[in-house]
């Protein structure tokens, strides 16, 4: 056993009590051991060891015992809950299709996976119930993708950016297409919490991760997040009003991208709009086969991991191409047919709603904070729908993280801005005079 592996399994096991004491301090760690990954940089027994089921089970069991259920009752729960029960459903009907029938051991470990991830969002909802624990969510968050861009720095410039930069082993990020997503989701997290800080080594460490994060998504050679870096750069770069920052780092990327990018690169990034090429044509297969299976099966879909040979033979223009779905679009098509598929971008187009009265009424009540954590959460599902174009990612783990995030948002904003609205009432009623209230830019 090396010392990384006592130095984790040290780590976590002195956590777990408490996160039963303390169940935010659960969804943190949860949350590091999600996007970090640090049993990914061990050799022995921590490598396979299941740290996060070991924390997600300490952190429920705390959460179950403090009866804070009260915040579960909102919109975002309530859709994710639907869903989750479609997820089911489409499973169920799977099974019990003689067609559909062969992948279903797989298809119930896929649910399995898919709903270890589901509760542990919801909890996160009930558990993350104050604005300063919103803030950690956030920080921990941006800084597990932060060193996971600074632990690439030094390989990509002693390679010359000649080699594909990969996320760590086993997780949700492990392919360089994964982990391109995760950095174009990541990305206004470094922006946004560099403006929102007040402390001068976070703001200096998110500040340098933004500007690594960008050739670091170059140096994955995924063309689709290079899409969706341009996808999000460019939106925020219309909706920000400190483009005197962004602008710099624009041009940074762009000479970069144009002079010093090795010529392995550019030849990448050439092919993206090629239909020919052998990668764009796999992908054009598993579109074409997911709309014919969905069309047969447009209620309930295939169910999950309905990505077999033996479906293909049936439903792919080339059978002899089995791929994944190489999008989030046609992958929900695909395995829960049109009701999933409406279900899922429901809830999507009810977080980018509840984000944008988010930021009509920040500024109403003077919380600038609030508006730039709307923008940040705003951006990175951009980067999510305009990135997830290109990957097979359906139910990665940080898009619902993010619907989370607004989720919380919401609630603590109505509830301070409630508060603020009864304390000016009670102040204007009396002879004291009105102070102003905070804008929480430092929180």
């Amino acid at each position: 056993m090396s010392v990384r592996d006592i130095l984790l399994l040290a780590a976590v096991g002195i956590s777990l009590p408490i996160c039963f004491i303390r169940p935010v301090f659960g969804i943190l760690v949860w949350t590091v051991l999600g996007f970090l990954n640090p049993q990914a940089f061990s050799w022995g027994i921590a490598r396979e060891f299941p740290l996060a089921q070991a924390v997600a089970v300490a952190t429920l069991a705390g959460f179950l015992l403090s009866g804070q259920f009260k915040r579960l009752f909102c919109a975002e729960v309530c859709l994710l809950c639907v869903l989750w029960l479609w997820f089911t459903v489409t499973t169920l009907n799977s099974v019990d299709t003689p067609e559909l029938a062969e992948k279903a051991a797989d298809a119930w470990f896929r649910w399995g996976f898919v709903s270890k991830i589901l509760l542990m969002a919801v909890v996160s909802v009930a558990i993350i119930n104050s604005r300063a624990r919103l803030r950690w969510l956030l920080l921990t968050i941006a800084g597990s993708f932060g060193l996971l861009v600074f632990h690439a720095l030094p390989g990509m410039i002693l390679s010359g950016g000649n080699y594909r930069v990969y996320g760590p082993d086993n997780s949700m990020v492990a392919d360089n297409n994964a982990f391109g997503l995760a950095l174009v989701m990541a990305l206004p997290f470094f922006f946004y919490l560099t403006k929102t800080e007040s402390n001068r080594h976070l703001k200096w460490f998110l500040g340098l991760t933004f500007v690594a994060c960008i050739p670091t998504v170059f140096f994955t050679y995924s063309r689709g997040s290079f899409v969706g870096l341009v996808v999000v750069v460019g939106c925020m770069l219309l909706r920000s009003n400190q483009k005197l920052v962004l602008i710099p780092v624009v041009l940074l990327a762009l000479l970069f991208g144009t002079f010093l990018a090795p010529q392995k690169w550019r030849d990448r990034i050439s092919l993206t709009t090629d239909t020919q090429e052998a990668s764009a044509s796999s992908r054009l297969n598993a579109w074409a086969y997911s709309w014919n299976l969905a069309n047969a099966h447009p209620v309930m879909g295939g169910g999950f991991e309905a990505f077999t040979p033996a479906l293909f033979a049936i439903y792919a223009p080339n059978p002899k191409d089995v791929h994944g779905p190489h999008s989030i679009y046609f992958g929900v098509l695909l395995e829960h047919g049109f009701v999933g598929f409406f279900l899922y971008f429901l809830l999507v187009t009810y977080c980018f709603l509840t984000l944008h009265r988010i930021v009509k009424l920040s500024g109403f009540h003077g919380d600038e904070q609030s508006a730039n954590y709307a923008h940040m959460l705003r951006f990175s599902l951009i980067g999510f729908l305009a990135n997830g174009a290109f990957v097979g990612r359906t139910y990665f783990d940080f898009y619902f993280v993010l619907v989370v995030c607004v989720a919380i948002l919401k609630q603590v904003c109505h509830e301070e801005w409630a508060a603020s609205a009864d304390l000016e009432e009670d102040l204007a009623g009396s002879d004291a005079p009105v102070i102003p209230l905070p804008n929480h830019a430092g929180v």
